[in-house]
């Protein structure tokens, strides 16, 4: 079994089971791993900080960020 099909079975798993699996696999990572974002995520979050410090009213609350995603589903 490939990486891929792994994934497309996880996925069809309900909720609860998949963030057991996600909780699972973070415990299995080594204590002093690199979680240090790439240079190109590095460079999208600085990005998107320079932007709100143009403009703070471009920024979105946690609740509203939360209710957003649920809408998604």
């Amino acid at each position: 079994m490939n990486v891929e099909q792994t994934i497309l079975e996880i996925a069809t798993l309900p909720i609860d089971v998949r963030l057991r699996v996600v909780s699972a696999i973070w415990d299995t990572l080594p204590q002093d791993a690199d979680l240090s974002p790439s240079a190109m995520q590095q460079a999208e979050l600085d990005h998107r900080l320079s932007e709100y410090r143009k403009d703070p009213s471009t920024a979105i609350s946690h609740e509203e960020l939360m209710r957003r995603v649920k809408s998604r589903r």
